[in-house]
């Protein structure tokens, strides 16, 4: 039981690990038409900045966005105008909150419904180690968290084994991080499948209004053809009085 807290213990201190090193972000923006909206994430330099973006809805307009990402001091490190979607990675130079601008001032109209992922990744050699951890052993004594790299056991034959914890820890760690990038792809593809969606509604919709039109037209016109068809037989007619 020992054996197995130390385990939880040493692979729950590599996650937190894990956490502090990457940052994740991902949320859907309604962006009026004639305004701007931007948001802002921490970032430290080195790190690696992931960025992607797409319009998933524009009400019947074009699916495009200006979208910019500004750095502390106020420099555009990436402008992009009026487009449809994009996969930005660039490394951060300076600590501080970096802004995400989405612009739509260009469209009168139409709103635009805009999905965004953002990733912030410390790089290999600047992970820093997690907050020492404290806990509450058996005999009820706090005690601190330290890293086990190795266990020693006896086996039932009384035989001295070794198992590395390490390895254990960086393989959980390895498939945690596997995870991180299969929920990434399934955000985008969650994306990809609602802006699919958006554009069926939006087809179905003007081919229910062109099917309507269609209708009342034909109904119309069907109706002003009997009503001329009976003005024909209702009209009275005098040339026979007048050869007898």
């Amino acid at each position: 039981m020992h054996f197995i807290k130390l385990c939880a213990i040493t692979i729950i201190t590599s996650a937190l690990c894990l956490a502090q090193a990457i940052y994740e972000s991902d949320v859907n923006f309604r962006i009026e038409p004639g305004s701007r909206t931007c948001f802002f994430e921490k970032g430290e330099s080195g790190h690696i900045l992931e960025v992607f973006y797409q319009v998933i809805d524009g009400q019947h307009g074009d699916l495009d966005i200006s979208f910019d990402v500004i750095d502390p001091n106020g420099v555009k490190l990436i402008s992009d105008y009026k487009k449809p979607e994009n996969s930005i990675i660039i490394e951060l130079d300076y600590d501080g909150d970096y802004a995400f601008c989405m612009d739509n001032t260009y469209s009168v109209l139409n709103s635009k419904l805009v999905f965004v992922y953002v990733s912030i990744e410390a790089p290999e050699n600047k992970k820093d180690k997690a907050a020492p951890i404290t806990f509450v052993d058996d005999a009820g004594n706090e005690r601190i968290v330290e890293e086990v790299l190795q266990w020693m056991g006896t086996d039932e034959n009384g035989k001295t084994y070794y198992l590395d914890i390490e390895f254990i820890a960086e393989s959980l760690l390895h498939t945690l991080k596997l995870v991180l990038r299969a929920r990434h792809l399934l955000d985008r593809y969650g994306a990809a499948k609602s802006r699919d969606s958006y554009l069926a509604v939006a087809d179905t919709f003007i081919v229910d209004v062109w099917s309507a039109f269609q209708i009342t037209f034909m109904c119309i016109i069907g109706m002003l053809q009997v009503y001329m068809i009976k003005q024909l037989f209702n009209k009275p007619y005098t040339g026979l009085d007048k050869m007898y």
